[in-house]
């Protein structure tokens, strides 16, 4: 495939793959999938690039979260969002204004402040938010104010109200039943992890949950010594596994993908292919770059695709990166199925 085409198919694969999970945590539509448990406040932060290839994904997007923000989980946001993009941050922050404006205060202020202080200083010019749309910001009617303060330019979102609360009886759903048992947090976050391994110890659960390992380790000795969940030595570490009863409680049991590492390295990736004015030569190097800096991402767990050394691929040619997009194509297409 030659640059263009394999970034358009990547883009389409992304879509398809963030449609599926966000219908199946309730935005309007008859796509959705139970084959992974999804992470929402990845999933979000991940839209704010590959959403501005779909207006219509973006807007029901932002019409969930103002539905749905009292489950959101600002803490876990908070700590994705840091390692986002200056553009994914920016419109992170324009999402969170419309929801706290559509439901009142919401867990999300937090979440503004920090991408405001970080964003603090910063200078940009006016864009075209959606990829797609071709007319100069300047022929924009009425762009929206709080997306033309972040530095985006488009019409005021017209949402439709038409998202629904997740289906916590959907194994795609899973973080959501735990939010439901025990409120959004650390808490639900471990008992997600253990209930899609059989053990685990406290701070791989942390780096998974993206929260630190202080209230993780402080959640899973409660489970220990109420019995609910029982402990073994593995090495130096304290490994954990939930009682019967409490792990039936998960089932049945999707497979676990770590989102918060797979999603941004794929929004990265494709990034890098999405130019209009640089060569093809560069458009390759800037691939290679984003593969050899992403491997981590995209090895994670559930994803699994090896990056091998990339080192002198310019002398083979770019065949070694496009069977590694392909790849990456082919598995992204796996977790809807």
């Amino acid at each position: 495939m030659t640059t263009r085409e394999l970034h358009g198919t990547l883009v389409d694969v992304l879509l398809e793959l963030a449609w599926r999970q966000w219908t199946a945590l309730g935005v309007a539509g008859t796509r959705g999938t139970s084959s992974t448990v999804i992470d929402p406040e990845a999933l979000l932060v991940a839209t704010m690039s590959i959403g501005r290839w779909d207006a219509r994904l973006f807007d029901e997007v932002l019409d969930w979260v103002v539905s749905n923000s009292s489950i959101v989980d600002p803490a876990r946001l908070r700590r994705l969002a840091r390692s986002a993009g200056s553009e994914q941050r920016r419109l992170m922050t324009a999402v969170v204004r419309i929801a706290s404006q559509g439901a009142g205060r919401t867990g999300l202020e937090k979440v503004e402040t920090e991408l405001v202080a970080r964003e603090e200083g910063a200078s940009y010019a006016l864009q075209p938010l959606f990829r797609s749309a071709r007319a100069a910001v300047e022929d924009w009617v009425g762009p929206d104010e709080v997306f033309r303060s972040v530095g985006f330019a488009r019409p005021t979102p017209e949402l439709r109200g038409m998202s629904r609360a997740p289906d916590a009886s959907n194994p795609a759903c899973l973080r959501f039943k735990g939010r439901s048992l025990v409120g959004v947090g650390a808490r639900a976050e471990v008992l997600v992890y253990l209930w899609t391994h059989e053990w685990a110890h406290g701070r791989l659960i942390a780096e998974r949950a993206a929260y630190n390992q202080s209230p993780v380790a402080e959640y899973l000795v409660t489970l220990a010594d109420a019995r609910l969940a029982e402990k073994r030595a593995a090495g130096r570490r304290i490994e954990y596994r939930l009682e019967p009863n409490l792990r039936a409680v998960g089932e049945p049991t999707p497979r676990y993908v770590a989102w918060d590492s797979v999603w941004p390295a794929l929004t990265r990736v494709v990034e890098s292919l999405d130019s209009e004015t640089l060569s093809v030569e560069a458009l390759w190097s800037r691939l290679a770059t984003a593969l050899d800096t992403e491997r981590a991402g995209l090895g994670a767990e559930g994803f699994d695709i090896h990056v091998p050394d990339l080192t002198g691929w310019a002398a083979y040619g770019p065949t070694r990166l496009e069977v590694i997009v392909e790849l990456i194509i082919d598995r992204a297409q796996e977790t809807v199925r």
